[in-house]
């Protein structure tokens, strides 16, 4: 005979297996993401010779980059774009701050909601990828890229809603 104690018992239970394995499902779809950030920090630490990491981006356009912001022994904040073909170094004082491209944006593009701002690579050197809302009313967004070194206008799409 079922009690009301055994129902309650196999009900809990199922409901902590089925909260295990959503959890295990979660951590595993996130894994090669979580792998691919630790190996570009390493890497970053490795050829570029940084010690302190602020942030890993994933940037994704032409190609797939990795951009870690860091500092090294001297705390020099710097800039490295891990591509491919090689690595690229900058230090953070010579390009646009994320704050510094988005204000450049904004004088260009009074009015517009930014969605996001990446660092990236674009046409072949290092850039600052800005999402934003192009038409509210057609909720249609749009891209822009900057270059990191000096906020130039490199190219803008938009992108279809």
């Amino acid at each position: 005979m079922w009690t009301g104690w055994r129902l309650a018992t196999i009900i809990a239970g199922f409901i902590v297996f089925v909260a295990v394995l959503f959890a295990l499902y979660v951590r595993s779809a996130d894994e090669d993401y979580r792998r691919e950030s630790h190996d570009a920090i390493a890497r970053a630490k490795q050829e570029a010779g940084l010690t302190k990491i602020e942030a890993a981006t994933k940037h994704v356009w032409e190609q797939s980059v990795w951009v870690v912001e860091g500092r090294d022994g001297t705390n020099t904040e710097w800039f490295v774009w891990l591509r491919d073909d090689g690595t690229v170094k900058e230090k953070a004082s010579d390009g646009l701050t994320q704050s510094e491209a988005e204000q450049r944006f904004e004088s260009g593009h009074p009015g517009k909601k930014i969605v996001r701002t990446l660092p990236g690579w674009f046409s072949g050197q290092p850039a600052w990828e800005i999402r934003y809302i192009d038409d509210a009313k057609e909720a249609r967004q749009a891209i822009v890229f900057l270059s990191f070194k000096d906020g130039s206008e490199l190219k803008s799409y938009n992108l279809i809603a």
